[in-house]
């Protein structure tokens, strides 16, 4: 009976853990400007995650635990999406930044050369 516990017990906890393994945002991302006009933005995740206590804050219409990257529903506008990818970042981020009074908010500062 003890080996039948510790055994469902090991099972749960590998699915668990493997689970969560999946489910885990990157801890960096780079972000590509669809039209490449400027440089590409390397983005902390993990650093915003810990900052940022709820992810709707920036994943505004996902549900919980099923978060997309931001270019499912921003893209560029002849793709037919209300908000572009550019807009959206310049909007949430940046805005973020500048009611943080923290984080870059000019151009170069994102977009490294």
């Amino acid at each position: 009976m003890r080996k039948v516990a510790f055994f469902t017990a090991l099972v749960v906890a590998v699915v668990f853990a493997f689970g969560t393994a999946i489910a885990a945002p990157p801890d960096k991302i780079v972000l590509k400007e669809i039209k490449k006009t400027k440089a590409e933005v390397a983005f902390d995740h993990k650093a915003h995650g810990a900052k940022v206590t709820k992810c709707a804050d920036c994943h505004h219409k996902d549900a919980a635990g099923k978060e997309q990257k931001c270019s499912k529903c921003h893209g560029d506008k002849t793709e037919g999406k209300k908000v572009t990818l550019k807009e959206s970042f310049h909007t949430q981020c940046k805005g973020c930044h500048q009611k943080e009074k923290k984080g870059p908010v000019k151009c170069d500062e994102c977009h490294k050369k």
